[in-house]
């Protein structure tokens, strides 16, 4: 019974101070992070990337709107499929300084004796991504599912930022395909932590078999 830690999109651009998507105290989790990935009991280490194009659908300068309104997205296959969603601040484009990992997860990565791979997401520009396996509609996988079987992993650990984005996602995608699954929630920051965003999260991950520990 393998288990795998995936960390989450832990870069620059989600990182206070300078951060052009900071989540709050995301800075703090850092080195733990760094320190919980050299733990001998991981079967393999998986890093996800943010690694958007310029045009991608998730910026708010791309569709003339203010950061973080609301939008409706529409499937890239189907125009009858919508989901509300948020539009963001330009984020994590490819090559840039603020799509790079942190420099503490950076240099442990290089030094893990552990199997350890880099999966980036949200590369397509019309579509929306929060899961590291896929996008928001279930169309595009990426090859983190295929990674983990290829390894015999059957327990998920998942930390890194932002807990109720992409690392709640993440983690709900990992319990939908089969594995057992755990946020580490000391290893993790939200954009929203007050207690009724909280509460609700909780009861979400519960509903979708996701333990929070």
């Amino acid at each position: 019974m393998g288990k795998a830690l995936i960390v989450v999109d832990v870069q620059n651009d989600f990182l206070p101070p300078s951060g052009s998507l900071a989540v709050p105290q995301g800075d703090q989790v850092v080195s733990g992070i760094a320190h919980l990935m050299q733990d001998d009991r991981w079967a393999c280490v998986v890093v996800t990337q943010d690694w958007h194009p310029k045009t991608h659908t998730s910026f708010a300068v791309n569709h003339q709107q203010p950061d973080f309104s609301e939008f409706t997205y529409t499937s890239p296959t189907d125009s009858s499929r919508t989901q509300r969603g948020m539009l963001w601040p330009v984020h994590c484009v490819q090559d840039t300084p603020g799509s790079e990992l942190a420099p503490t997860i950076a240099a442990t990565l290089e030094e893990l004796a552990t199997d350890h791979h880099v999966v980036k997401k949200g590369y397509l520009a019309d579509r929306e991504y929060y899961s590291a396996f896929n996008d928001i509609w279930g169309l595009h996988k990426t090859e983190l599912h295929s990674l983990l079987d290829r390894h015999g992993i059957n327990d998920v650990f998942v930390v890194g930022l932002a807990l109720d984005y992409c690392v709640k996602n993440t983690a709900i995608s990992a319990a939908q395909l089969g594995y057992r699954t755990t946020i580490l929630q000391d290893y993790t920051r939200g954009i929203a932590n007050d207690s009724k965003s909280m509460a609700s999260l909780k009861q979400e991950l519960v509903q979708n078999d996701v333990a929070l520990k």
